[in-house]
């Protein structure tokens, strides 16, 4: 008889231990959850929102306008393989159909960058896709019709990025001949 209410208490002990260990565990959990959410949210503010690097953004790229050597003019995509920063050429990007010339960021976009296959091209696509696939980058007419919503949403995002980085000096077009 005294052996099994020791054993019971035993028990009871060890269910009490347990709990508090999932109670500990819980508590654990909730602490890392919200310090990696923390991190998170400090990781968007610092790095892809920041306030301040906004700012001198947009100074940047009213004096980058200042000193764009390109006159605003429409591209066909031969004209604009020209400007792919080789011989120390500008170097400029077509997103959407719109040219920019992102000659300031060169060390991205020029000769040796990471991006460097998108210069003097339509990069759209391969924007969209988050491919550095040379197959995403077409030497036709793209009218990305066939882009699906998440990488048409990535696409919007690379859009806004290049009209607050870099300026805008044209359009690209299939031809300079009037359409019938």
């Amino acid at each position: 008889h005294y052996f099994i209410q020791s054993n019971l208490r035993t028990m009871s002990d060890d269910t009490s231990a347990d709990l508090s260990m999932t109670s500990t565990d819980n508590t654990a959990y909730l602490v890392t959850t919200i310090a990696l959410l923390g991190g998170m949210l400090a990781f968007f503010y610092f790095y892809i929102y920041d306030p301040k690097n906004s700012e001198e953004e947009d100074e940047n790229r009213v004096q980058d306008d200042e000193k764009s050597s390109l006159e605003p003019r429409d591209f066909t995509l031969d004209e604009l393989k020209y400007y792919d920063g080789t011989d120390g050429k500008p170097v400029c990007i077509s997103v959407k159909h719109v040219v920019y010339d992102v000659t300031p960021g060169k060390n991205f976009y020029g000769p040796g960058g990471p991006y460097a296959m998108l210069a003097g091209r339509e990069g759209s696509r391969a924007l969209a896709k988050m491919s550095l696939e040379q197959s995403d980058v077409k030497d036709e007419w793209d009218d990305l019709s066939d882009l699906t919503p998440s990488e048409e949403d990535t696409l919007s995002d690379w859009v806004m990025k290049f009209q607050t980085r870099y300026t805008e000096i044209g359009k690209l077009v299939k031809s300079h001949e009037p359409e019938e």
